[in-house]
C-alpha cells in the first residue's frame, strides 16, 4: 500500500514539474531568466523556480541584500544599548523553504571543482566554522544570481570588469 503511495506521489510530482517547466519555457522573460541563473554553479531548476516566485519574477524582491534577509543567511548583532551579549546569529523569521533550498545548492556546489569549493576549503583551513562558511557560500549564490540577472548575461567564471584600469 505504501509503495502504491509513494509512487502515485511521485507521479504527481513528475507532472507539476512538467507543468512547471511549461509555464517557464512559455513566457519569454522567465525562460530567460531561467536560462540565465541555471548557468550559475550549484544553480539548478528547484532553485530557479524557488527564486522565481519568491521574488516574483524579479519585482517584490529587487536587491540581493534585500533577499539575503529574506532567507535568512545575513547575521544580525544581538545587542541593546553597549552591551554585546551574543555573537551575531541569522533570523529565525527567515523564510525557511528557500534557506534549504539554498543550502542544498550551497553543499553541491562545494563537492564540484570551482572557485565557491577553493573559498570553502580555504575558509575551513583558516579554522572558520564549516556553518559559517557554508552561510556565506550562500550569500554568494544569492548575489551572483542577482548580478547575472541584473545584468542579462551569463555567469562567467573569470569575469574581467572593462571599467577597471590595468
Amino acid at each position: 500500500m505504501n509503495k502504491e503511495e509513494i509512487a502515485l506521489l511521485s507521479h504527481h510530482i513528475e507532472s507539476l514539474e512538467k507543468e512547471m517547466d511549461l509555464v517557464i519555457k512559455s513566457d519569454g522573460e522567465l525562460s530567460e531568466k531561467s536560462a540565465l541563473m541555471q548557468s550559475i554553479p550549484g544553480v539548478g531548476r528547484v532553485l530557479t523556480w524557488m527564486f522565481l516566485a519568491k521574488t516574483e519574477n524579479f519585482r517584490n524582491i529587487t536587491t540581493a541584500r534585500k533577499m539575503a534577509c529574506y532567507s535568512g543567511v545575513v547575521p544580525f548583532d544581538h545587542q541593546s544599548g553597549s552591551s554585546i551579549r551574543f555573537r551575531p546569529r541569522v533570523s529565525m523569521f527567515s523564510d525557511r523553504s528557500l534557506k534549504s533550498v539554498l543550502h542544498l545548492a550551497s553543499m553541491s556546489v562545494i563537492r564540484s571543482e570551482n572557485d565557491l569549493r577553493s573559498y570553502y576549503l580555504r575558509k575551513v583551513s583558516e579554522g572558520k566554522n564549516k556553518m559559517l562558511v557554508l552561510n556565506n557560500i550562500r550569500n554568494k549564490i544569492i548575489h551572483r544570481i542577482f548580478a547575472v540577472v541584473n545584468s542579462g548575461r551569463n555567469y562567467e567564471k573569470n569575469y574581467q570588469n572593462n571599467l577597471v584600469c590595468p
